[in-house]
This record gives C-alpha cells, structure tokens and sequence, in this order.
C-alpha cells in the first residue's frame, strides 16, 4: 500500500499538518531540509541518519524533509544515558546524528567511523524509518518500517474508526512508534496533530478545537490519564475527544470504572513497535457499554491465538495461548539482522483468547510467571481474579525469591474504600483459588507506585515485602 506523497507533501510543505507551528513552520522546515541537502550525496550506499531531537517541531521537520530521501533513517531517544547511546550507535552504525539545541536549532555530528551499508532492494520505498524497541530491557533493537508498512497502519486504523482525517493530541514521545505513528496518521489524511506535555495539557487542548469532534483523537498511557484526572477541570476536556486511546500495558480496573462513570470515550487497544502500533481496538461506544477487552483486530490484520508449546496450532475460541499477528503493517525485520521483504507474521510473548465476536483480551506476557514449590502461577490471571472481585481498584501481582518455596507469590493492592479489609479480600479471593496460587505476601498500599509508562515499579514493591 503506498502513499500518494506528492499530494500529501504539498500539503504538509505549508504548515498545515501543525497548526501550533504554522507561525515558525517555513524557516524551521528550510533549515531542515538544508541538512537533507548536505547529507543527500554522503557516499555510496544508503545513508544512515539519527534523529535526536528533543522539541516536537524538530523532529516534525526533520522527519518531513527526510521522508521522500533514499535514507535509513533512526529515531533515537534523547534522554537515553551513555551505555544505551552506545548501544544504539553500536547497533545502528549511523553515519551522522542531527540533534537540536531549541526548537528549530539543528546540529550534525559524524560518526567518521562508520561503515558503508550493505545494498538493500527497496523498489519505491525509498525510506526506510528505524523505530527503537526494547529499551527498557536493555537490548535496543530497531525495528524496520517503511512508507508501505506506514500506510497499511494508519489507514486501516483511519477504517476501522472511520472518520475523514485525524486530529491527534501527542503527548507520547515520537520516538516511540505511540508517538510517531500519531504523526504518520495526521499526515496520511491530511489532518492536524498538536504536540504538548501533561502540564500543558489546556493550552494545546484548545489549539484542536477547531477540528470537528468526530475526528479528534487523544492517546494516553493509564498513568497520564490518572494524573490528568486529578484536575477535575480536564474531565470536560477528555469529553472532547472521539476517542481517547489507552495502551501500553494493562490500565488499573478502578482508573478503568472511574473513566467509565465519568463517561470519558476511552478506548483500550492493543499493538507494538513491530505492528505499527494499534492491531485491536475497542470502540469508545463499547467501552462505555460495559465492554472489557482490547476490541476487534483492526481491517488491515489478522489476529490468532496459537499453542504456546505447538506455534502452528490455533486454539480454539476462548482459549488462551500466545497473540500472533498477521497483516500488511509488520516491520521489516530488525536491523542489523537478515532482512526480507516482509513480515507475514509476528508471534509475540503475549498471552490473550479471543471469544466468539473476534474480540481480543490481552492477559499479559508469557513470561509473566511465578514457579512456586513446582507449581507455576500466571501472574496475570491473579490480578484479574482480584479486579473481578469489585474489592479493589489497583492490583499487581509479583514473585519474590524463597528458599524454601523458590519464589513466593505476592500482590500489592489497592482496596476499593478504606473499609474493605484484608481478610474480606483473602475470603473471597479464596473462594477462585487452589491453594497454591493464593499469595503468601499481602502488600496493602493506597497507590501502586508506576513509572512515566504505567508500568509498576517492581524495586520499590519488592522493599516493601521486608518493610
């Protein structure tokens, strides 16, 4: 599927995809395509570029000018410390980084060091777009996408919501690929995006009011939309939205119920780096409805559930087994690995059933396991036995290394109210349990404590198990 870019550049070449840069759009969009200039003819072979920038607007305008250039071009993460640059040098090879010092204010350093690439047939996808994965695991890969991968992600999302253009709110990093695809889709349909930060969240809010309702979008991890909830003044401003889309892992069951009884469009979805984000979502309407799943597969994939021991078997419907995704939006390939066309398929290490209506529930990561005296314990589905008691409204499962046991099962939680005690919990939990998968450390707490992606903070909950 490609994009018709001669349409689409005419358009964005004059400002009108960013209406909070229209102002300094030309002079900054100039100085960037100044660069494209200096590093076209670079030497044989594709040439390697890293973005680093750390202000919307430049990395907006660098990427534009990059984007109809035979390059390979890598989304580096200006807050990564010097062991992960080095790594993503490492595993990039790039020849040069732009980075900027102020909106619009670029600098290049060249790495003279750098090796030629290797000849890649590209046929018409001229650029190829480097988008960093597995960061947090502290192997920084680079999963490969191009305008054909692009294309079938935001115009199958732009189906399976149906509207005639996409108006986003970017408060996600565009180095990340939540981040980055929301500035692909405004592109792709000729629509607007603005970018902000959650403390500025008003300002930027009021800069999409122009653009119609049904074509207004917001994307959020669970932890910023708790942090904008503490402003009762947002709640109006969540309403705005068509739909505001909440991923990157599990949302807690009480942030989940209060947005439903605030009426707020959330949608909950599910996708990754290597799918071009979103694969499933669940419908706004949906979710107010009571729903509790990640939604349909969007039109541009297909969505198995597969035997975790037998990959090629698919499980029946209802049955949980690993999430594996097909369609014309998966990367490339890795960089610096052997490379092919295309991907038809991307088996994950995540756990989900579909049920009858072809609706995906995500249960979380295969790996999400606890082996305790011999017996291994889905973590996830600890936590989900715990938000379907209606007792709490936060929840996170863990193991904690035992001598005697190998690992024991604990769970931090949230209750409901302050008049739920432990031991209401520990009956009615009981009730669903073996004895084996009942937690043996109980960690009461008002709020789990998450970092900036939602994801709990394992060092801190483990001291707590001493405390």
């Amino acid at each position: 599927m490609e994009p018709d870019l001669d349409r689409l550049f005419d358009f964005e070449s004059h400002g009108g995809l960013f209406p909070q840069f229209r102002s300094v759009w030309d002079p900054v969009y100039s100085a960037a395509h100044g660069w494209v200039d200096k590093l076209r003819d670079s030497g044989k072979g594709r040439t390697r570029v890293a973005i680093m920038a750390t202000h919307p607007l430049s990395f907006a305008a660098l990427f534009l000018a990059f984007s109809r250039e035979e390059v390979d071009l890598f989304l580096f993460n200006p807050t990564w410390g010097r062991v992960e640059l080095d790594t993503a040098r490492r595993v990039s090879n790039v020849q040069y980084e732009i980075s900027d010092s102020g909106p619009g204010v670029f600098a290049c350093s060249r790495n003279e060091a750098a090796r030629l690439s290797t000849t890649v047939e590209m046929g018409r996808n001229l650029l190829r777009v480097m988008i960093p994965t597995g960061g947090t695991s502290g192997r920084i890969r680079f999963a490969i996408h191009d305008w054909s991968t692009l294309a079938a992600a935001a115009y199958g999302f732009q189906a399976h919501i149906s509207c005639s253009k996409m108006a986003g709110h970017c408060v996600l990093p565009l180095y990340h690929v939540s981040g980055f695809m929301q500035l692909v889709r405004a592109l792709l349909t000729m629509g607007s995006v603005v970018f902000g930060r959650l403390e500025t969240f008003e300002r930027e809010h009021a800069l999409l009011l122009a653009e119609d309702r049904e074509v207004r979008f917001l994307s959020l991890v669970a932890t910023q939309l708790e942090r904008l909830l503490r402003d009762e003044a947002n709640i109006p401003r969540l309403k705005d939205y068509r739909a505001i889309f909440i991923g990157g892992g599990p949302a807690p069951v009480g942030l989940l119920e209060r947005s439903r009884s605030l009426r707020l469009p959330l949608a909950p979805t599910y996708g990754m780096t290597e799918t071009g984000a979103q694969v499933a979502t669940l419908s706004p309407e949906q979710f107010l409805a009571g729903e509790m799943h990640q939604g349909r597969a969007l039109p541009h994939v297909r969505i198995d559930i597969v035997n975790e021991e037998v990959t090629s078997e698919r499980m029946p419907v209802g049955e949980v087994g690993l999430i594996q995704v097909l369609g014309m939006s998966l990367f490339r390939g890795y960089y610096g690995d052997t490379l092919s066309k295309s991907n038809l398929s991307v088996l994950t290490t995540d756990l989900g059933r579909l049920d009858e209506a072809g609706h995906l529930m995500v249960l979380g990561r295969a790996d999400r396991v606890v082996i305790t005296g011999g017996e291994k314990v889905n973590l996830r589905e600890v936590e989900m036995v715990f938000e379907a008691s209606g007792l709490v409204s936060d929840v996170h499962a863990f193991g904690i290394a035992d001598r005697e046991w190998g690992e024991l099962l604990a769970v931090a939680y949230v209750p409901q109210d302050s008049g739920v005690s432990e031991g209401t919990i520990r009956e009615v939990i009981g009730r669903e349990f073996s004895n084996y998968k009942m937690p043996k450390k109980w960690i009461r707490l008002s709020e789990i404590p998450r970092n900036e992606a939602g994801k709990p903070n394992l060092p801190e909950l483990e001291a707590k198990t001493s405390a």
